[in-house]
């Protein structure tokens, strides 16, 4: 929500202050580079505002399960992750292969949260701990728990690594 408020309410400001002028009596910019600023603030953060709402993550989600399901998961992390900081991209990667697993399609999703985690998703790191304990590989499930705790995640997870 923070990001949403951020990222709507920043090309707003810009934008009043270039019409107000108050971006060129304040910072001293000239009124074209008020402009410039204000239009490079909404070509950003508007999308990114609207990528950072329930109905724009689903549709980030669905692009990039369209994409994993027509050209692979290189594909996807090459074309629409690699310009996302890496947890970000986990979060995004954490999302697919949660749209994966309720598509029913465990080990396509066992390999995206391999990645994700690989990237720094908590949530991710549980879930692959959670699959990899129900496939029987208890050590590396108790890794990838502990590291999910190092990386900050608190929650319990009942009957995961507990064998």
């Amino acid at each position: 929500m923070l990001l949403f408020a951020v990222s709507a309410g920043v090309p707003v400001v810009l934008v009043l202050g270039a019409v107000t002028g108050w971006s060129h009596s304040v910072i001293g910019a000239p009124t074209w580079a008020s402009w410039v600023i204000a239009a490079l603030a909404i070509f950003i953060g508007l999308p990114l505002a609207w990528f950072s709402t329930p109905l724009g993550t689903r549709i980030a989600t669905n692009l990039l399960l369209k994409a994993y399901r027509r050209d692979g998961l290189e594909y996807v992390e090459r074309q629409y992750l690699s310009k996302l900081a890496p947890y970000r991209a986990g979060l995004q990667l954490f999302n697919l292969a949660l749209a994966l697993d309720h598509a029913g399609d465990q080990d396509g999703a066992l390999v995206v949260y391999r990645h994700a985690a690989d990237c720094g998703s908590p949530p991710a790191m549980v879930n692959l701990a959670y699959w990899l304990s129900r496939r029987g590989e208890e050590d590396e499930a108790r890794e990838w728990l502990r590291r999910a705790v190092e990386a900050g995640y608190t929650r319990v997870v009942p009957g995961v690594g507990e064998r």
